[in-house]
């Protein structure tokens, strides 16, 4: 048999049979499209983690988002499980199923009030982020004119969501915020869906000081599938991870593919405000392609080609963020 069918034919059964754990997966303001998770769920994804509230939003809204996903669960229990640990998740696999859970990409879905963590929580949501690029209650977000990091608000809240068991995320967060963040952090901290800066200087991305003091932690980072270049790809997903693996090891990396699946309404969405999307030394933003979910056993192939054993690319498709879910959720 021919080499590069060999492997192809390897990295694909690896795929299929590992635990394959998306941490983002955008579903608000009408992203949401009845073909969408059937995709993923052909594509051999196991969990997802479903967007249900930004710092534009309130908490009415994210309850009103959380709606429809479980009545999704109750009508086709045969296909999804709104999970609640990583029992359940392994219990979805097990059955063919997709398993969900909520996560937060910003706390202003709090409306201020902390004791909605524990409230959220209880819900499904299992990770949220600190800040949406600009500055909220928490902290400075990555794409503010400043870089203040957290208030007294974020150091409670930091210790409140550790205190529940929900996971601290410091994607779209500013650096200062992030840094402050993991050194109060009692438990694993994850970027859900971030790359690294070195590879491609985007304020989207991460520092390599932001990657140590992730993994010194004990936590994550799930490699996003934009924010590379103009031509977003496995390839480039898989520069990122290398960068990351010579850091700190394949235990730290896992996959936040941010999917988006249509690529010309995010994109106005992006140019309509550049205060959230400012551009970068004064030029626009580069039009990135996103990764497809099709696409994402390709992620194996590379790995196994440069030489990454079996163990490393099951811990980035998926069982380095379960071992982080088994430490913290609660």
């Amino acid at each position: 048999m021919d080499g590069a069918v060999a492997l192809r034919d390897k990295s694909r059964a690896l795929f299929h049979d590992a635990l394959v754990w998306d941490t983002t997966l955008g579903w608000l303001m009408g992203s949401p499209h009845p073909e969408t998770l059937p995709r993923f769920r052909a594509a051999g994804f196991d969990h997802i983690s479903l967007t249900v509230g930004v710092d534009l939003l309130g908490p009415e809204i994210v309850l009103r988002e959380m709606g429809p996903v479980f009545a999704m669960c109750a009508q086709e229990p045969n296909k999804y499980v709104l999970a609640t640990d990583v029992a359940s998740i392994d219990a979805a696999k097990k059955a063919g199923k997709l398993a969900l859970t909520f996560n937060l990409q910003g706390t202003n879905g709090l409306g201020g009030n902390i004791q909605m963590v524990e409230i959220f929580y209880r819900l499904g949501v299992r990770s949220m982020l600190l800040a949406y690029n600009k500055r909220n209650l928490v902290g400075d977000g990555c794409a503010e004119r400043t870089d203040a990091g957290l208030s007294r608000f974020g150091v409670r809240l930091v210790k409140e969501m550790n205190r529940v068991g929900m996971l601290v995320d410091g994607t779209h967060s500013g650096y200062r915020t992030t840094m402050e963040a993991m050194e109060i952090a009692e438990a694993p901290f994850i970027f859900s869906h971030s790359s690294a800066h070195a590879v491609y200087p985007h304020y989207r991305n991460i520092k390599d000081d932001q990657i140590l003091l992730c993994a010194k932690t004990g936590g994550v980072i799930g490699v996003c599938g934009l924010w590379h270049d103009t031509k977003a790809s496995t390839e480039t997903m898989f520069r990122h991870i290398e960068h990351i693996a010579g850091l700190v090891g394949t235990e730290h990396i896992g996959l936040g593919l941010d999917y988006v699946r249509d690529r010309e309404a995010f994109w106005h969405y992006v140019h309509a405000d550049t205060d959230l999307w400012p551009e970068i030394d004064g030029k626009p933003l580069v039009e990135t392609d996103f990764v497809q979910p099709e696409e994402l056993e390709q992620v194996c192939e590379h790995m196994l080609r440069h030489g990454y054993t079996d163990e490393q690319v099951r811990g980035v498709l998926g069982e380095n963020f379960r071992r982080v879910a088994s430490q913290v959720w609660k």
